[in-house]
């Protein structure tokens, strides 16, 4: 077992105490700082009872599931970070001060590489997927995260897999003429289309909730991002004529029955910009399909992801606030009205920028105000959390944008930050809503004449 700090060591048998919940805020916004409980199979409470069902099919040993935050605030960890005691101390020591509650976890990089050190699967054994762990701990890492009442997600990249398509071209995108299609970067993605990819992927999960990883999210689960002159040169064995956006939803729909023993939600990530698009960019995220079919969806609303002129600024990436608001505020409509039609959605909670997009050269440098105002906008689309996305999991310049775990304004709001204060223009607002809304926004007809007495039938 390993052990971070003093006050929080595992002795070996993993009994834990539930860890407190956060203290309320007092400004209307969520929760702040609420960790997960971990609770072991057996006990009276009732409680206790509905973990155990809940936790029933889990192989782990002691059988300890954990609670979701209902508010999620979490930091991203890249596999290198995962696999250093010295920056997971770091990380750890963030989550234990501040309102972070939960860290999603690199467990299969965007290279094809699994980050833990053991898989019995037989398929990443045979492409080498298993050489290149980056962390040779992180069942013992797992053990630490619950004792400090941080709720782990796995992140696994799907369809960018090079080394599957390398290794196994049968399982590959080819080209029209029969080859293997490669991207820009001369790399090979894998078929989406393949239920062996499928089933690779779902295999890869289902050890990473048994080694006690309490979540899976689906990153790069799409199509690759191609212009359509591109696109009209790949060829994808066994589409049968599905359409991709059909196709992307019947993997997540899929993958969430195979994993449903666990109990374990299934999280996708999303394009910013597939909240305000009307169809799926030829990717296959549509977001009305994907809401429907995750448990969690997550669009990555990085201001630097949107080119000049989007919702009407010339710069998105200076107008953190402003473009999270108006990108959340199209999500969360579009979502209700697929719920007002009677069918199940997710949870949608944002990927936010933490980092500064220096490869932009255009000037704007992201700071913890920055940040601060992405949160804000989060909360005022009417979303209770966030995930922070830092390439390399840096996040010691955005620690003062954090609140205290304990509840109270974050260090910048203590110095005297002030929120943007931003009212969505209604015309900015996705096609796809403001379609849906003509009906009941055009002029209604003006009520007939009565008829003339002299007209009157008698």
């Amino acid at each position: 077992m390993f052990g971070i700090g003093g006050t929080a060591r595992l002795a070996g048998a993993l009994v834990l105490a539930a860890v407190a919940a956060a203290c309320g805020a007092s400004d209307g916004q969520p929760a702040r700082g609420d960790k997960a409980s971990a609770v072991r199979a057996g006990g009276d409470s009732a409680t206790e009872s509905a973990a155990r069902r809940d936790s029933a099919a889990a192989p782990r040993a002691g059988g300890l599931r954990m609670t979701r935050p209902d508010s999620l605030r979490a930091l991203y960890v890249n596999g290198w970070a995962a696999g250093s005691r010295s920056r997971m101390r770091g990380l750890i020591a963030i989550a234990d001060t501040t309102e972070i509650n939960a860290f999603v976890v690199d467990v299969k990089e965007s290279d094809t590489y699994l980050t833990y050190d053991s898989t019995d699967i037989a398929l990443a054994k045979e492409i080498g997927a298993d050489t290149r762990p980056a962390s040779k701990w992180m069942p013992a890492l797992l053990d630490t995260l619950r004792a400090h009442g941080i709720y782990p997600i796995a992140r696994i990249v799907v369809f960018k897999d090079r080394m599957l398509a390398e290794k196994k071209p049968e399982l590959a995108i080819r080209t029209t003429g029969g080859a293997v299609w490669m991207d820009e970067k001369g790399k090979p993605w894998v078929n989406p289309y393949d239920r062996r990819v499928w089933d690779y992927n779902v295999a890869i999960a289902r050890e990473a909730l048994e080694m006690g990883f309490q979540e899976v999210q689906w990153d790069y689960v799409r199509f690759p991002d191609v212009t359509d002159a591109v696109r009209a040169r790949m060829a994808f064995p066994g589409s049968g004529g599905k359409s991709r956006q059909d196709n992307i939803r019947d993997f997540i729909v899929y993958s969430r029955q195979q994993l449903a023993a666990y109990h374990a939600p299934v999280s996708a990530d999303i394009f910013g910009v597939m909240t305000n698009v009307e169809d799926d960019m030829g990717i296959g995220q549509l977001w009305e399909n994907v809401v429907q079919a995750a448990d969690n969806v997550h669009p990555m609303v990085y201001p630097s992801h949107y080119y000049a002129g989007y919702y009407g600024f010339s710069l998105p990436d200076a107008h953190p606030y402003e473009v999270v608001r108006i990108a959340l505020e199209d999500g969360v409509q579009r979502e209700r009205q697929v719920s007002r039609q009677g069918r199940r959605t997710a949870q949608i909670t944002p990927w936010l920028q933490a980092f500064t997009a220096d490869y932009l050269h255009d000037g704007v440098t992201y700071t913890a105000g920055s940040l601060r105002n992405e949160i804000q906008a989060t909360y005022d689309a009417g979303l209770k959390g966030w995930i922070l996305w830092n390439p390399g999991s840096n996040f010691q310049p955005y620690v003062a944008a954090l609140r205290p775990q304990r509840g109270g304004p974050s260090a910048i709001e203590r110095g005297g930050w002030r929120a943007t204060r931003w009212q969505v223009p209604h015309d900015r607002l996705s096609r796809a809503i403001l379609r849906r809304e003509a009906p009941a926004r055009a002029p209604r007809p003006a009520p007939a004449a009565p008829a003339s007495a002299t007209s009157a039938k008698p």
